[in-house]
């Protein structure tokens, strides 16, 4: 095989993987990508047993939009500080009933679930592009809107 031949099969070669790696890390989903978006609250899911909003309050809340940035969240034009997007595991009973005095029957939750720390409350992931939020004593679902960046 010529010098020249080894040469240019070398260099096929390398832009094959080179372009393979691209591809994948193409692929790569970013980091955080299933809470980062425009939510808007789609339905009131229940209440704990202590909520600084009334029913008709909560009830008005449906159809807005929150926010959610690596720096800020934003609910209903409400500003919050910089999340800081830490996760936890936990069981769904116990954690709605010692961090929330609330039932789970409603929310629709695995058993499981993961919470999300956006500062001025948390999130807990429901499935693809649904979580369900906690504001001032309420529980909603909210539905992830198509991101808008081409």
């Amino acid at each position: 095989m010529s010098v020249l031949r080894t040469f240019k099969c070398s260099l096929t070669v390398t832009a094959m993987l080179s372009l393979a790696a691209h591809s994948v890390q193409a692929k790569q989903p970013e980091k955080d990508a299933d809470i980062l978006g425009t939510w808007t609250l789609a339905k009131v899911l229940d209440s704990a047993d202590v909520a600084s909003l009334t029913d008709k309050q909560a009830a008005a809340l449906v159809g807005k939009t929150m926010v959610v940035r690596r720096d800020s969240v934003m609910f209903n034009g409400e500003p919050c500080r910089a999340p800081e997007l830490t996760r936890h595991r936990e069981e769904t009973a116990r954690y709605m009933r010692e961090g929330y005095h609330a039932r789970v029957g409603y929310l629709g939750l695995p058993y499981t679930i993961t919470v999300i720390d956006l500062d001025c409350t948390e999130a807990f992931l429901k499935n693809k592009g649904k979580i369900v939020v906690f504001w001032e004593g309420y529980f909603f679902d909210a539905i992830k809107q198509p991101s808008t960046r081409h």
